[in-house]
């Protein structure tokens, strides 16, 4: 998991959000007249229960910006740990020129990884006491996607396809544009060694039974009622793994956890979670 912040494309993200905050140049923190030695402590802290995610990715922020020697770190909770209301996350010491002007870039990454962290951790919980496991999505902000995945991962969700050239994911308009569900299978075939796993999306019993016979590794039940899901597992459980998607949310996943489903994948771990309410407090020594 941690080889996600540790990819190349992190730096350039970080790096265009110190470039997006303009970072060099801040002309508030520039109106103060402080002088650049004044130290100060700043602390980040959750003004809600939440989830830690993205502490380390202080640190890179830190090095990008060219604040590491100046700025010292302490993180008192390690990510995937509950981060509780009012607790200390994160202590900063150093220039208060520097901590000022990177507070807002550094925020905006702890608060949405975090709140993504949390949420699919709420969801992970409401499906405890069963076997099925909670996927991610491709779903995620444009450039976001390794940090996004990252934060699902924290929060208790497991891997799903992270990139089209990762797994093979046969959905309704591949079938549509396919010449015969032959030639597709044939297609699967050729290109399965390339290929982390393979699914296929299905949203009936029809589909359903024709993608058996291409030896998936996963089905994918697309918008199936619950009933239908249970008769799926019943029948088809023992031969491939079976997940549910479509519509499922916090309140009703643990209904769809029961059916015995292997998987259940939710769009909204990234596109809909509620971002976590973190504060930077400054603690200034003149």
């Amino acid at each position: 998991m941690k080889e996600l912040l540790q990819h190349p494309e992190i730096e350039k993200i970080i790096k265009l959000a110190l470039d997006e905050d303009g970072v060099e140049n801040d002309l508030t923190t520039k109106c103060t007249r402080i002088d650049h030695s004044l130290k100060t402590r700043a602390t980040i802290l959750a003004k809600l229960d939440s989830i830690a995610c993205g502490g380390r990715l202080v640190l890179k922020i830190l090095e990008l910006s060219g604040t590491a020697e100046q700025i010292k770190p302490s993180i008192l909770v390690e990510d995937g740990k509950v981060l509780k209301k009012g607790t200390p996350w994160i202590f900063l010491e150093g220039p208060a020129f520097d901590l000022l002007r990177l507070e807002r870039t550094i925020l905006n990454f702890l608060i949405r990884m975090s709140g993504i962290a949390y949420y699919t951790a709420q969801v992970v919980k409401a499906v405890e006491g069963t076997s099925c496991k909670i996927l991610h999505t491709r779903k995620t902000s444009p450039g976001l996607r390794r940090l996004d995945i990252y934060s699902c991962l924290t929060g208790g969700a497991h891997l799903h396809r992270r990139s089209l050239d990762d797994a093979i994911l046969v959905k309704e308009n591949h079938v549509s544009i396919a010449t015969s569900f032959q030639e597709l299978k044939d297609g699967i075939n050729e290109y399965r060694s390339q290929a982390r796993f393979v699914e296929i999306e299905v949203r009936d019993f029809v589909e359903l039974k024709y993608a058996i016979s291409a030896k998936p590794d996963r089905i994918m039940l697309d918008n199936f009622k619950l009933e239908d899901i249970e008769k799926a597992v019943q029948i088809f459980g023992s031969s491939v793994e079976l997940e549910a998607s479509g519509n499922i949310t916090l309140e009703n996943a643990s209904q769809y956890a029961k059916t015995g489903v292997d998987y259940i994948s939710l769009g909204s771990l990234t596109h809909s979670a509620k971002a976590a309410d973190l504060s930077m407090l400054f603690d200034f020594k003149k």
